[in-house]
Order: structure tokens, then sequence, then C-alpha cells
């Protein structure tokens, strides 16, 4: 392209001729072709730039402190941290006598100063609590043997079906399915809180076969937690990225309120998800990712969180695309918050209905004007794809009692994110099969208010004890939807 080599200590000199005006206004047209290009450039990177778990699908572990700070939202209002002066106390309850272990007594002097004697009237309970030494418990099963007498046949004693035929007991082996899948200790942590805590020393070899009888016992429980959570009239799915050393596969997740189902597979695609979904026929919550379009449109719920996101950062834009995705956003989060207002009436209310279809009908009407007023550009793409997904936002409106967010699945993967971060991923097809497992398991009590240690020794002394798991978790009926009034 040729350049106009410019002194712009002073003015250029005027074009003499109809020639040199034209190369003067070609090369001044190239130039603006090349200056919006950079512009457009520029404005990429600052989006790029102002990218955060506000406005896309970044984890907030990721954002810088500034969008961190800007996310609390919260002023500093000047007050130390802590307890405020005045708020309501809180003490620990204390236990019923049946719970205590040992009583001691005090008692006041018998004689008084004054000479009097002293009647005991009544007590003060104080109640501290500690923990026990521990030490480990040790069993030593003797096996005897013997010859006959008169024929010289070897006879030998049996171990009773009972007796772990390893040096690991049920309680031993709950407690490491417990530190990992709970906890989330590393097989070397779990190696040094077995001598520091219980004196006990096992090889990481050790540690690491123990979890190959444990994911053998947790399939029975495992399988009743997938049919049970299929059956559900609403589910919840998502996936994270899950690792096997520098490989990347993915875990999948579907839960409801009561229930966790973890899946890993190598794909993230449509048929990682039908995998995952299976026979599951009712409504189905999640984010925007295309695999799980295969479930019917009319009972499948997308994200309203996702979908607030996504308008920040078209709202983040400068101009004319900017003012747009300002007008959609402030539909969006109205959107959300006459849904919540409509699901805490418990459905009857006509007022908050008819105020959701018409912003409804006003989101629609929004999309369409910017999809066409911006054409084939970043926004009008968008917008268009907002359009081609509109069905999948207002399920909630024809199946009353779906929710708007897809919060419950999220919160689900949580703890096996932190997991991820704290330890060496998986290293081999036996930790991808066993992390589901115990994650479905625990994440599944932990919904149903059981204890996971109690429930992982019952499961680990039926396993060692008759080689099968007849134990099933206390998992509830599905239960009806509410229905609005007509």
């Amino acid at each position: 392209m040729e350049r106009l080599d410019l002194d712009l200590s002073r003015p250029p000199p005027l074009p003499e001729t109809v020639e040199e005006c034209h190369r003067v206004i070609e090369a001044l047209w190239r130039a603006l072709g090349e200056f919006q290009q950079i512009q457009a450039r520029v404005e990429e990177l600052e989006e790029q730039l102002a990218l955060g778990s506000d406005n896309s699908s970044q984890p907030p572990s990721q954002d810088s402190p500034k969008k961190r700070a800007e996310r609390k939202g919260k002023r500093p209002t000047g007050r130390k941290k802590g307890a405020q002066v005045g708020h309501p106390g809180h003490e620990r309850a204390l236990v019923p006598a049946e719970a205590v272990d040992e009583v001691r007594h005090y008692f006041p002097h018998g004689r008084c100063e004054c000479g009097g004697s002293v009647a005991v009237r009544g007590f003060r309970p104080h109640q501290v609590f500690d923990l026990p030494e521990i030490r480990y418990r040790v069993v030593e099963h003797r096996v005897y043997e013997g010859r006959c007498g008169c024929c010289g046949q070897k006879h030998q004693g049996r171990l009773p079906d009972e007796v772990p035929r390893g040096q690991m007991g049920p309680g031993l082996v709950a407690w490491i399915g417990l530190m990992t899948g709970r906890y989330h200790l590393s097989l070397r942590e779990v190696e040094a809180l077995l001598e520091e805590q219980w004196g006990l020393r096992f090889s990481l070899g050790a540690i690491s076969q123990s979890q190959i009888p444990l994911q053998a016992w947790l399939g029975p429980v495992y399988n009743q937690i997938g049919e049970a959570v299929r059956k559900a009239l609403i589910a919840h799915a998502d996936e994270t990225r899950h690792y096997r050393g520098r490989s990347i596969y993915w875990l999948w997740a579907l839960t409801t309120d009561q229930m966790a189902y973890f899946l890993t597979h190598y794909s993230r695609g449509k048929g990682a998800a039908g995998e995952l979904l299976g026979d599951f026929q009712g409504i189905l919550v999640t984010d925007r990712h295309g695999a799980y379009n295969d479930h019917p449109q009319d009972s499948h719920q997308y994200c309203w969180a996702h979908l607030i996101r996504n308008l920040e950062r078209i709202a983040g834009r400068k101009g004319q695309a900017g003012e747009d995705g300002e007008r959609l956003l402030r539909a969006a989060r109205l959107t959300v918050h006459y849904g919540k207002l409509w699901q805490q009436s418990h459905y009857p209310s006509d007022r908050y209905r008819r105020r959701l279809e018409r912003l409804k009908a006003l989101f629609r009407r929004e999309l369409e004007q910017a999809a066409q007023r911006h054409g084939d550009n970043k926004t009008g793409r968008s917008c268009r794809k907002l359009l081609d997904d509109f069905p999948r936002f207002w399920t909630f409106l024809d199946h009353p009692g779906v929710p708007m967010t897809n919060n419950t699945a999220e919160r689900a993967l949580r703890p096996y994110v932190i997991w991820r971060k704290t330890s060496f991923f998986s290293q081999s097809h036996r930790g991808d099969c066993f992390r589901p497992m115990i994650l479905s398991l625990v994440e599944t009590c932990k919904r149903l208010k059981i204890g996971v240690y109690q429930t992982l020794r019952t499961i680990c002394a039926q396993g060692m004890a008759e080689g099968e798991v007849t134990f099933r978790l206390p998992l509830p009926e599905p239960q009806p939807l509410p229905v609005a009034s007509p």
C-alpha cells in the first residue's frame, strides 16, 4: 500500500495537479481502511481483557484481583472484622446427661467465712469436649494346621468369610476412601496422615491398591444413583475438564436436589451427553452447550445466569452494540426478578405470569432488532444464535417448578474442581472410573444428610464379608411438579 511521507511539524503541501489529488485520496482511503482494521482489533483485545466470570464462562478462580473486588460489590463499612458489639451470642448446646462419658463434681467449702454451714442447692454444668488418644486396633487370626496320625494327611484351618484376606479392614478402607473422595487428599497426604494420626505405616502402592476392591463394591450403589437420577422429573447437567496425565477428558454430572451422578468420558460431544442422560425423559436444565440439544426442546431449560453473562459481554462493547446489549441485559434481569417472585408465590399469581409473558415478547423484539441492525458482525451473530435458542429459555413458563439457573449442577462439580487443583489428576483408567463413583456417593450422601463414612464402612464390610454389596441408599421417589393455576 502506498504511504504518504508527511512532515507533521508543518502542514503538507497542497497537490498541484488532479493526478496528485487522486493519489492523495487513494492513499488516505487505504489508510482509513487500515485504521479501521486496527481499531477493530484493539476493540477485540480490550473485550478479551475485560472478560471475567461475570461476562464469560471463565471460572471465578481465574478472575483478576480487580475483578474479584468488583464481584463482591460491597463497600467497606469502616468497621473491624469479626463479631460486632451487641450481636446476639451463639453458644454450644449442652449434650444430654446420658451422652456424657465422665462426670466430675466440685463442691464449695462446707463452711462460710461467717461461721455458717453451706447447703448445696444446685450446680452449673461446664462441659469440655476433647479427642481421645487414637490407636489402631489389630486382630491376629491364627490359622492352625495338622496331620492325621493314621494316614498322615495334612489338615488346615480356614478363615471365616467375614475376615478380610488382606491387611486392611473395612474401617480402614472406608477411611482411605473418605479422605480421598470427601476431603480430596492426595495418596501421599493419606499416607502421611495415617502415620501421623494413627501410627500406621502403609506404602503408597498399598493405599492405591485399596481402592480396587472399593471401586467394585461401590458399583451397585453407583448404578442405583444413576438409575434413580434418570427417572427424576427435573435434572441438571454440566461438565468440566478431567485430566489423565497430559490428556484431557471430561467429567459429566447429572444432578437433582437429592442425588448426584458423575461420569468420565473422553469426549465433550453429543455421544457423551447421550451416555450421561441415558433414558432420561424429564425436564433438563443446562447451560447453552450444544451437546445437550438432542433433548426435546419443550422439556429443555437453558440457564439464565449463563445468558446474563453472555449479555454482559455484549453490553461491554462500544457504540450501538453496547447500547443494544444494555437493553437486552435489563430485560433479562427483569425476567429473572419476576421469575423468582413468581416461584416464591408458588405459581398461582397471574400478575407475575403476565409480566413474564410481556418480557418474553419484549426480549424477542429486542433480539430481532439487534440481529437486523448488526447484520453479520459478532453482535449480530450472537443475537441470531439467541433467537435460535429462544424457546429453550422459557420452558419454566410452561412447566412451573423448573429452576431458571443451572446452579445445582455447578455446585455439584465444585468439589471436584477443587480436588483437581490440589492433586495430580488421574493417572490411569482405574482412577478415571473411581473418581465418579466416589463423588457420586459422597455428593448424594451430603444431599440426603447421611454420614459418608458410616455409609462407606457398611459397603466395605458387606463387600469383604459377603463378596456382594446389598446396601442401597434411601433415595426419594420422584415428586410431581407444581401446577400453575389456569
